[in-house]
């Protein structure tokens, strides 16, 4: 058994055991709103780190980047789900277990996405559907790059989808991006030790109204999808107008404490996105 044999094997043994533990929270845990954050956070982490420890035990570099493309769509998806799982639970009168609830005594509108961006064509999303397309190929050859354009090129025309006026930053997607990972795997940590401990003491469930500093509709979004990856945490809704963002917590404290976590993740994602107001665009 050579080094990466072992590795993979590592990887699908880790991924295996936070898949079990998420199932288990699933049965454990006391409600509706505290098992969609082992649905969301143990299940996404578990079956990446299964499809990466088979595509690292076989040593393929085409089954790799088939792993590292279904890893990023589960993290963009998992905190999306559970978002709308979470906020259906909420709205069909299944939560009465809760310490604190802000969203009780409110009527908050959905934060609605008008179109204030002018058409164009995106060279980001033609080289990012070429890089999906030899991903899924699992070939990297002139054929493959030309059968990729074409594909990416002709889905753009079609689309003729508006370019977004917030530009990112690079150096604060990249300083995001190892925050994020952080939160994941202390996340991770934080549902696993809940779902080994049988008495479930230390849950105590709110939900808590963080008004947003930002106006940027794009910062909000990520900020909501994020916060469902910091531990004891799950976004239930986001409200425009002002923008107000109902944090689920499955370890109540106190209501600063919550904001703490909602500014530092604000904090975050403002670098990952240039202000249109400060570029005059």
């Amino acid at each position: 058994m050579n080094v990466l044999e072992v590795l993979g094997a590592v990887l699908l043994l880790f991924g295996t055991a936070l898949s079990v533990l998420a199932a288990w929270g699933l049965i454990d845990f006391p409600s509706a709103l505290a098992r969609m954050h082992a649905a969301t956070k143990s299940a996404s982490l578990g079956l990446s780190l299964i499809v990466l420890g088979a595509a690292v035990a076989a040593g393929s570099w085409e089954l790799l980047g088939i792993a590292a493309l279904v890893t990023a769509f589960l993290f963009m998806t998992a905190p999306i789900s559970g978002h709308m799982v979470g906020r259906a639970t909420y709205l069909a009168g299944r939560v009465d277990n809760l310490v604190f609830d802000d969203l009780a005594d409110s009527k908050p509108s959905p934060l609605v996405i008008r179109n204030n961006a002018q058409g164009g064509w995106s060279h980001t999303r033609v080289v990012g559907m070429i890089l999906v397309w030899m991903l899924l190929w699992r070939d990297v050859s002139p054929g493959t790059l030309l059968g990729g354009a074409v594909v990416a090129c002709s889905i753009e025309l079609l689309r003729r989808a508006p370019v977004a006026r917030n530009s990112i930053r690079l150096g604060g997607l990249a300083t995001f991006a190892v925050r994020y990972m952080w939160l994941v795997f202390s996340s991770n940590a934080r549902v696993a030790w809940e779902v080994v401990t049988p008495s479930n003491e230390l849950i105590r469930e709110a939900i808590v109204a963080v008004r947003l500093n930002t106006r940027q509709p794009s910062v909000a979004l990520l900020v909501a999808n994020a916060i469902s990856y910091t531990p004891g945490s799950l976004t239930i809704e986001l409200t425009g107008d002002p923008l107000v963002l109902y944090v689920h917590v499955l370890h109540f404290d106190s209501v600063a404490q919550v904001e703490r976590d909602v500014r530092e993740l604000e904090e975050l994602a403002q670098r990952v996105f240039r202000d249109p107001a400060m570029t005059g665009t």
